[in-house]
């Protein structure tokens, strides 16, 4: 499955603009639990490649009433489309893994990694964040000796049974749970340990006045689009303790809320009802500590997430042609923003009206523009982050290759296009472009879509040499990091081999001497 944008399935007809608008503020908000299944190997990560078959131990209960795990420090995600991250941030900060947000978006490779499809009536630009999230669970295990543990239970609804399989195809381990009853008790005995749980839930039932928009505008049969953390419960009370890292991002602000608005209380009615079309659930706990190879091992995947290796995107899927990741994602998209692309794009819709056509052509301005903002909010936070996270390489050239990016990413960007609900375009070229050639393309007699582009032929060539340009940063900085890890790498060799030359030496002094004695 995709993540769609709202006009590229076959509608039947057209929502009001701001109920668009917060549907796709829902997309940004949601994991991308599932992506793309055209042309991926299932991959059935059992031993006897069956489905996973469900844990009974979970039946035994906890005896314990209330439970609490404290002193977790608390993270925003700042814009709209990092929540997991942020979650993630605060899990691992349980398990003795110190990384705030932007330590996230380096450790785990997103800040680095883009991709980019286009194929019928498909037109998605997915950043980093937005991709194959649960993969990244399995780098972190691995990097910082970390249990990493999935549960979900497949049978409550098509979107569970979907991400189910979606961890299958992505080769990730998980366990199959029966319902309210055994993710509670997930949950109790994670907490017991001292771990708190990140669960997946529908924004519709979480009782925070943040979500009341949600309600109001009726979107009450959505997926989960939703990454909280659950710190404590108390079964007396009948409710659990939340740490929400969305709070406070609706008014564009990055800044923590003062009044701790971000930690609340859910009743269980609320909780099973807003997590019961999965019950999926994430626990991080120690166990095996840090990685001998964690330099070797993270370098050379950024690597490859800059450069765009399909290998590292999408194993077993590295033929579909029409994917490009990493700084191709940026080309490919560019090479499409001119006449002759958007007309075989729209062609793909021949069968709506004139009004429908030019309300798809505004949406992938203002589609384009928000996928690029969140791209660049953890682009940014990753490369800065990166020099702590891996302190043995000097990144000064890196950071500077890096950093030319920036501009133009500032050219294309606003955060009013992920955190506002009711924002419809004209804050950058890109959106602004859009909108002009939809307006062009609405009031044009013949509907004549080439010559609607025409009049803003020269602004399309603006974006298109931004995202050149960014590409081309991907790039210069992918070959300076290059440089760095490759002259690491025989530093380590080098003081390997003296230090054994150097031992053996010790060791034939030390035969002599006793010879001679």
């Amino acid at each position: 499955m995709t993540i769609r944008s709202p006009h590229s399935t076959k509608i039947d007809s057209l929502v009001s603009a701001t109920k668009l608008r917060s549907l796709f503020f829902l997309k940004l908000c949601a994991l991308a639990l599932v992506l793309l299944l055209v042309g991926s190997q299932i991959i059935i990560h059992n031993g006897d490649d069956s489905l996973p078959i469900r844990d009974e131990s979970l039946n035994t209960l906890s005896l314990a009433d209330s439970g609490n795990v404290t002193e977790i420090p608390y993270v925003s995600q700042q814009v709209n489309g990092l929540c997991h991250w942020a979650t993630q941030s605060m899990a691992l900060r349980s398990a003795g893994i110190s990384l705030d947000l932007a330590g996230v978006c380096a450790a785990t490779g997103i800040g680095f990694s883009a991709g980019y499809l286009r194929y019928e009536d498909y037109w998605i630009f997915m950043p980093g964040p937005g991709y194959r999230q649960q993969v990244t669970h399995a780098n972190i295990a691995e990097l910082y000796g970390l249990d990493v543990e999935f549960y979900v239970d497949t049978d409550c609804s098509d979107f569970a049974a979907l991400f189910g399989l979606t961890l299958q195809v992505y080769n990730v381990n998980w366990t199959e749970i029966d319902g309210w009853i055994d993710a509670f008790q997930i949950l109790k005995n994670s907490i017991d340990d001292g771990y708190p749980v990140e669960v997946y839930v529908d924004l519709y039932h979480i009782p925070h006045p943040d979500y009341d928009f949600v309600r109001d505008l009726g979107l009450s049969d959505s997926n989960p689009s939703h990454s909280i953390l659950i710190t404590g419960y108390n079964e007396t009370a009948g409710v659990v303790y939340v740490m929400d890292p969305a709070i406070g991002v609706l008014e564009n602000s990055v800044a923590v809320p003062d009044d701790n608005s971000w930690f609340y209380e859910i009743n269980f009615t609320s909780l099973n009802q807003a997590w019961s079309k999965s019950y999926a659930s994430v626990v991080i706990k120690p166990n095996s500590g840090i990685s001998n190879d964690f330099t070797s091992i993270l370098g050379n995947y950024i690597l490859d997430r800059l450069r765009g290796d399909r290998t590292s995107y999408a194993p077993a899927s590295e033929e579909v042609f029409f994917w490009n990741f990493g700084s191709n994602a940026f080309r490919a998209m560019a090479s499409e923003l001119t006449g002759v692309g958007l007309t075989s794009y729209l062609d793909e819709f021949n069968e709506y009206d004139l009004q429908i056509k030019a309300r798809i052509l505004e949406n992938i301005g203002l589609e384009l523009e928000a996928s690029l903002t969140l791209q660049y909010e953890s682009y940014r936070m990753a490369v800065s982050a990166l020099p702590d996270v891996l302190p043995e390489l000097n990144l000064d050239e890196f950071i500077s290759e890096g950093e030319k990016a920036f501009e133009h990413f500032d050219s294309l960007t606003d955060n009013s296009s992920i955190n506002d609900i009711f924002y419809t375009g004209g804050a950058t070229i890109a959106s602004e472009t859009f909108n002009n050639i939809a307006d062009q393309y609405e009031n044009a007699l013949d509907g004549d879509l080439s010559s609607a582009v025409s009049e803003f032929e020269e602004d399309l060539a603006e974006i298109r040499l931004h995202l050149t340009a960014i590409a081309d940063a991907w790039d210069a900085a992918a070959a300076a990091f290059d440089n760095v890890l490759n002259d690491n790498t025989a530093v380590i060799t080098i003081v390997t081999v003296v230090g054994v030359f150097m031992f053996v030496g010790v060791v034939s002094i030390f035969v002599r001497r006793r010879m001679k004695a």
